[in-house]
């Protein structure tokens, strides 16, 4: 069933600055959302999502203005594009309608008017309907004047002579469309929106013995654009997208909906990025979150270090610095398809079997095969004490430091430690009570073998030049 209303007016177009006049009779057709026949959203990360939109319509021939009601919200007007099922529909002008009904707009058509306001007053025992007429002055804040006076905002229920046929009820593209073959026709509207948004959550379960993880990765669908978008084909896009126009802030979400699991993504290699395709079809309401099973992935073998990253500076320390290790976990991407960037959450059991939330980071894009490190925390009972034992000038541009750094492992089990320790600009290594590897121009690593409740100390002076 097409949801169409047809009438004839005579209109004169203005199409670039251009007179551009039909004499002829020009039909005006309304294409309701409900008329959709098709329905597909690709999303991106930054915030952004091209809407395309399938509905079904008979046109004769001839020229017309056609209004497709139901758009998103925050449609990008300029991107729009129009096509059809069938050969000789041409767009001869384009509008976009974004001046909505509702009070303001409405008084704003009647600045400079006489309206009425009516309110109930009690008299005596009764009450009764006292009727005013004033010249509106502004619309916000509503200013009226009645006879020598001036108010702000008066009481009373407003009547209006007519309603503003340039109001709409909901954002609508007007085309002027020109069409030289009669029939039925697929019309599909394709566009940017903002407001619409994904992101990736990963849950991750860490074994017993702390080899293995489990992961789960759940996209976030966040829906602010205006739009519901029913029965639609979901694709969502990973990856860094230049465009010229800065990206409005993330909206805040409402509620949440979840999709059921068994309906597992595909992915495929898109341009320069990443494509997720959601299988089946799914309804993103407007003020919504939608979560969605992306993958999982099971006994990825996992690696825990102990890291202290330390910074050499050129300024005398006068107190010894007292520090903890950062804990990671390192493992492969071995999914068959690119991790989203994304919050990567793990969970541990305790003595009673409770899983417990152990540390959380932020994943980058991670191609098939890399490897990646996530930060949980700080370690209670590992610990260094840093002190800085030579401080000597030089010459003019040369600066020799010394460091003690003694490391404690309070642990009841032997562990094996990573400093990292960077010095920047010119340097070079004088002499080390433990051997490092270099791994940068600015970083060498010592790695330390603790046993249980032992203590391990190591020095090494710098020359630092300028």
């Amino acid at each position: 069933m097409l949801f169409l209303r047809l009438t004839l007016r005579r209109i004169i177009i203005l199409l670039f600055s251009v007179p551009f006049v039909v004499s002829a009779e020009t039909y005006h057709m309304i294409l309701e959302s409900s008329a959709d026949t098709a329905m597909q959203l690709t999303i991106y990360e930054s915030n952004f999502a091209i809407v395309r939109d399938s509905r079904n319509v008979v046109l004769p021939v001839g020229t017309y203005e056609l209004e497709f009601q139901g758009i998103a919200r925050d449609i990008d007007p300029t991107s729009v594009m129009v096509n059809s099922s069938k050969a000789g529909l041409r767009v001869i002008e384009q509008n976009y309608r974004f001046d909505l009904l509702n009070k303001e707009t409405l008084l704003e058509r009647f600045l400079g008017r006489k309206l009425k306001y009516s309110r109930t007053v009690l008299q005596g025992t009764t009450y009764e309907k006292v009727l005013r007429e004033g010249v509106l002055l502004s619309s916000n804040p509503e200013v009226v004047k009645f006879g020598d006076e001036i108010e702000i905002e008066p009481e009373g229920i407003i009547s209006l002579p007519y309603f503003p046929e340039d109001l709409t009820t909901e954002p609508t593209l007007v085309w002027l469309l020109e069409n030289k073959l009669s029939g039925p026709q697929n019309v599909t509207a394709t566009y940017l929106t903002s407001n619409v948004s994904w992101h990736t959550d990963y849950v991750a379960n860490l074994s017993v013995d702390e080899t293995e993880l489990d992961i789960s990765a759940w996209v976030t669908v966040n829906n602010n654009s205006g739009k519901t978008y029913k029965n639609t084909e979901l694709k969502l896009v990973s990856g860094q997208i230049n465009r010229s126009a800065p990206q409005f802030d993330q909206a805040r979400s409402f509620g949440v909906a979840k999709m059921a699991e068994s309906a597992m993504p595909s992915s495929e290699n898109f341009f320069e990025y990443h494509q997720y395709n959601i299988h089946g079809k799914t309804t993103l309401q407007n003020h919504e979150l939608k979560q969605l099973k992306l993958m999982e992935v099971s006994r990825v073998n996992v690696d825990k270090t102990y890291v202290l990253q330390s910074e050499v500076y050129r300024h005398q320390m006068p107190e010894p610095v007292e520090s903890k290790f950062d804990v990671l976990l390192n493992f492969t991407n071995v999914a068959q398809q690119p991790l989203p960037m994304g919050r990567f959450r793990v969970f541990a059991a305790n003595s009673e079997g409770t899983l417990q939330l152990v540390g959380e980071d932020r994943i980058a894009h991670t191609s098939i095969d890399d490897k990646l490190s996530v930060k949980l925390g700080k370690a209670f009972d590992i610990s260094a004490k840093r002190t800085q034992t030579a401080y000597r000038r030089v010459g003019d541009r040369g600066l020799e430091v010394g460091y003690r750094i003694d490391v404690k492992n309070h642990k009841t089990l032997p562990v094996t430690v990573e400093l990292r320790e960077r010095v920047q600009g010119a340097w070079r290594l004088m002499k080390e009570s433990e051997k490092s590897e270099k791994v940068d121009s600015a970083t060498r690593v010592y790695s330390l073998d603790l046993g249980k409740s032992e203590e391990v100390s190591l020095t090494y002076t710098v020359r630092m030049n300028w």
